[in-house]
């Protein structure tokens, strides 16, 4: 990946497309983001100085989230807060990228980055409790019923991705020289683990019927000065999914906090008390993502030299912070 190159691409694409994207095609600028989470999809904030779009591009096979907020981008929009769509891409912009979206750039910051985050939680929760039963949005993109219980869900999410990362991580070991062979083995068995566990749960084998979002960390919540909130990164978003997932996502950074009470009270007082047993499952696969994902995008930095050292240390330190946790939390405890 050749970022400066790849900007210059988009940057040439936003200005022979100017008219249709609202912008003044004499003043164009584009600049990558990057998503710490990963290097699935690219992301670009275009713009001629006084309007800003934000352009997402994925490669063809896995485009289909995207697809998927094309049919319902109004809805996401005017009931959930989503970014205004502006225009559908078929074409390759950047090699090998040959899909994208364009939306309206929302100017808020992170709910990360707020410092008091309980207000817009609570709001963020509402929405995600009716987003959770929204027949509207099942209808426009469930094509059949899909017989699938929360541990297909559970395993879907988590289990399998894991399973990827290791693959991942075993075929470029030689670049984590942080990280032991014995480790892996143990990722291995644990992963495992978790897998027989959430499959013996009897709170997994209700079916998955929720609508879930499935990726509402905190960098995906944005805010503005009044606590209005937007809600971006739809394109994970399932029809047979678990509303466990979302809490849990939401919840993770103040989880076990002295915050962790008043919304827990709060996610039953929405969706009652049988969702905690599987949120505490949820908690656990999310920190385990910290130990093992990270890795994955370690590895995946190698192809980014302008941000493999930032990508690289920020992998690194999540895993040798989490690590340790995740052994003192569960190591002793697989049953």
């Amino acid at each position: 990946m050749d970022l400066h190159h790849d900007e210059n691409r988009v940057k040439e694409w936003t200005e022979a497309n100017s008219q249709s994207l609202e912008l003044n095609s004499s003043k164009i600028e584009a600049k990558y983001i990057w998503n710490p989470g990963g290097f699935v999809n690219q992301s670009y904030r275009i713009t001629d100085g006084q309007t800003i779009r934000h352009l997402k591009l994925s490669q063809e096979q896995k485009a289909t989230g995207l697809k998927q907020w094309v049919k319902i981008s109004g809805h996401l929009t005017n009931n959930y807060k989503a970014p205004r769509l502006i225009r559908e891409i078929a074409q390759e912009i950047t090699p090998g990228y040959s899909y994208g979206l364009v939306f309206d750039f929302i100017e808020g910051k992170p709910l990360s980055s707020i410092s008091d985050p309980l207000p817009v939680i609570e709001k963020v929760l509402k929405s995600l409790h009716q987003l959770h039963a929204d027949t509207e949005i099942r209808m426009a993109v469930a094509s059949e019923a899909k017989d699938y219980n929360y541990a297909a869900a559970f395993t879907d999410e988590y289990i399998t991705r894991f399973e990827e990362d290791l693959q991942i991580i075993r075929a470029e070991k030689h670049l984590l020289d942080f990280v032991t062979e014995d480790t892996l083995d143990w990722f291995d068995t644990e992963v495992e683990a978790l897998r027989i566990m959430v499959n013996q749960h009897p709170s997994f084998q209700r079916k998955a019927t929720d609508i879930v979002h499935n990726d509402i960390n905190w960098q995906n919540v944005l805010v503005d000065d009044s606590n209005d909130f937007w809600i971006i990164d739809w394109d994970d978003l399932t029809v047979f999914g678990d509303a466990a997932m979302d809490y849990s996502v939401l919840l993770w950074p103040i989880y076990k906090s002295k915050d962790w009470g008043y919304c827990r009270d709060l996610v039953i007082d929405l969706a009652g008390h049988a969702i905690l047993e599987r949120m505490e499952f949820y908690f656990r696969a999310k920190l385990l993502d910290d130990v093992i994902d990270v890795l994955a995008d370690y590895v995946d930095a190698e192809h980014v030299p302008e941000l493999k050292e930032m990508a690289q240390k920020r992998a690194k330190e999540i895993h040798l912070r989490a690590y340790p946790e995740y052994l003192s939390l569960y190591a002793d405890n697989l049953s």
